[in-house]
């Protein structure tokens, strides 16, 4: 009894301190790294300078990561000749871009700040900064996660990744499945409002569903014919694409959405009362926006001993 009252203290400290070795920060790297955030800030608007896709391109890789086995910058690994990982999984190939982005904003980091950041870090950042160069929400960042030593298997990236012609139950399930509720749902799909989709993937909306704008499917039939090319790109919203806007929620009021997952939301479901709020109030969608992202940046991360500071992003040390 004795020897467990003297142990009681230190049993107490050490659970704090893997609770706090847990817990992400958004000052992590203050004296660790101090330069990180304008560092990131301008290689990624350099990159969108470049090529303003870039900037949808790299939130959606951060969605993609953080929706299979967390937020640990798994889908930046490479396959290997013994294992095949999500970023060539049927949902991934031939559909992410941007890793070139993160090799170079990786390449400034390491620079400046030698084995310190993680990717997975990285990649949360530049998924913010991409939007709010992009005229969108900024919202704090909480760091301090590390990277995952392997990449999950193209099993879980195809089960852990909603399809683009999902309902709205099947959404909302995978969502909560996360930990992000309905809302966080509906808002996160704003991001839409930037980017671009391949014609594989909207062909059956335009030429098959009811529930569409016969002017706007005539439009996206010229570049999508029944029969052709799958992987021509396209716009997700045709009025602003590259700026983050609320164009999202007001195209789905008009039967515009290009995907069957899109228009889902405004089909006379659950969803529909936040597609109406977030069309007419754009405060309200960058609000909700900014802190979905924050919960969705929260899934699973990696921390303290778990996972390493990969030194190449596509590859473990």
């Amino acid at each position: 009894m004795a020897f467990f009252k003297s142990f009681l203290p230190l049993l107490v400290m050490l659970l704090l301190a893997c609770s706090v070795q847990g817990q992400l920060l958004p000052d992590f790297y203050k004296s660790t790294c101090p330069r990180l955030q304008r560092i990131v800030r301008s290689a990624t608007k350099q990159a969108i300078d470049k090529d303003p896709r870039m900037g949808a391109a790299v939130l959606r890789l951060f969605f993609h990561d953080c929706f299979v086995t967390g937020c640990d910058a798994s889908v930046l690994l490479d396959d290997t000749p013994t294992a095949l990982g999500e970023k060539n999984s049927p949902p991934n190939f031939n559909s992410l871009r941007g890793y070139e982005v993160i090799d170079y904003i990786k390449a400034r980091v390491e620079a400046s700040c030698p084995a310190t950041v993680s990717c997975a870090d990285i990649l949360a950042l530049a998924a913010r900064h991409s939007v709010s160069v992009l005229r969108g929400p900024r919202w704090q960042v909480p760091l301090g996660r590390r990277d995952a030593r392997t990449a999950a298997s193209q099993l879980e990236a195809g089960a852990n990744l909603p399809p683009a012609g999902m309902e709205v139950p099947g959404l909302i399930g995978i969502f909560a499945s996360k930990g992000l509720d309905a809302k966080d749902m509906v808002a996160l799909s704003g991001a839409h409002t930037i980017g671009e989709t391949r014609c594989g993937v909207y062909r059956s909306r335009i030429y098959n569903d009811n529930n569409v704008d016969p002017n706007f499917a005539a439009i996206r039939k010229n570049n999508c014919p029944p029969f052709g090319d799958d992987n021509k790109w396209t716009p997700l919203d045709l009025q602003t694409p590259t700026r983050f806007d609320n164009k999202y929620y007001r195209n789905l009021l008009g039967g515009r959405g290009i995907l069957h997952s899109d228009q889902a939301l405004y089909s006379g479901g659950p969803a529909d009362s936040l597609v109406k709020l977030y069309s007419a109030n754009n405060s309200a969608f960058f609000a909700d926006f900014a802190l979905a992202m924050t919960k969705m940046g929260n899934i699973s991360p990696l921390t303290g001993a778990n996972g390493e500071i990969r030194l190449n992003c596509r590859k473990p040390n």
